[in-house]
């Protein structure tokens, strides 16, 4: 069983494993997603599409960086903000903020 969420692989490999760097990283996605996620979640309920795809868009280099689960759930919802699929979003934005929200204790934990 996977003990954490998130993979720091990526991480890793881009910076020959140092540690300083990816601690840099760590906090940043600890400061930035939580108000990037706050700015989906609005933009969601709004149904406001360019909105959606803005942060889906600003939100997807972390989430694959740290190599987590619900990158294919960000993708669906930042094409969903580039059409107009009348497609319900609201799953896919449920799991991106139940994993990021795990993510992030665990993260929180970790460093």
């Amino acid at each position: 069983m996977k003990q954490t969420l998130y993979d720091l692989q990526k991480l890793i490999e881009l910076s020959d494993n140092d540690a300083d760097f990816i601690k840099d990283m760590v906090d940043m996605f600890i400061t930035e997603i939580p108000k990037d996620l706050e700015h989906l979640a609005v933009a969601v309920i709004d149904n406001d599409r360019a909105r959606v795809h803005e942060y889906a868009h600003k939100m997807k280099p972390s989430i694959d960086m740290f190599g987590l689960e619900c990158l294919s759930d960000i993708l669906i919802i930042e094409a969903w903000g580039k059409s107009q699929d009348e497609m319900d979003i609201n799953e896919h934005f449920m799991r991106v903020n139940q994993e990021l929200d795990m993510a992030l204790i665990q993260l929180k934990r970790d460093f």
